[in-house]
């Protein structure tokens, strides 16, 4: 049963970081099966960046703050990238 619980986060994280790369990000999964996460950094600044997990029906950043829930993945990548962006002067 963990190693289900395990693919099942690897493909949640596989789902967002498809839709992230389709907005010009190249996100990689990372860890391993039993604690997988997504590195994200952006493109334009690599030191703007995080790790992000999928557990208890949620996206996550590794440090525990919820990005949204595995069924918005949309959402989830929008707050990624507000969180990551650059910021102008």
């Amino acid at each position: 049963m963990e190693t289900d619980t395990a693919i099942s986060a690897t493909e949640q994280l596989v789902q967002l970081r498809a839709e992230l790369e389709r907005r010009g990000w190249a996100p990689e999964v990372r860890g391993t099966k039993q604690m997988p996460y997504l590195n994200v950094a952006n493109p334009a600044d690599p030191g703007l960046n995080g790790m992000v997990t999928a557990r208890h029906d949620h996206y996550r950043w590794t440090w525990g703050p919820e990005l949204g829930p595995l069924d918005d993945v949309p959402g989830a990548a929008d707050a990624i990238l507000t969180l990551l962006r650059e910021v102008g002067p």
